[in-house]
């Protein structure tokens, strides 16, 4: 016996292959979301660990202690993230 689905079983009316489908999208957007924000986290840390080093060999204290402040605080976002 085949089933056939019914448009009025169907919540808003939408075929569940359309519903399926924009599940599909939203799943991609979130994970493209959560690629580009790894991406960009793993960018400042790298800035922030040359701005350190730039720091250290310049013997500049104020600077060092303002990039690894900035450094420890973004890892520990995302460490609240994962």
């Amino acid at each position: 016996m085949e089933y056939r689905y019914s448009q009025q079983n169907s919540p808003n009316n939408e075929h569940p292959l359309n519903q399926g489908l924009q599940g599909q999208e939203l799943l991609n957007d979130i994970y493209m979301d959560m690629f580009l924000k790894h991406i960009h986290a793993e960018q400042q840390i790298s800035l922030l660990l040359q701005a350190i080093d730039e720091a250290l060999d310049a013997r500049d204290e104020t600077e060092f202690m303002k990039h690894t402040y900035d450094l420890l605080k973004l890892q520990s976002s995302l460490e609240e993230i994962d």
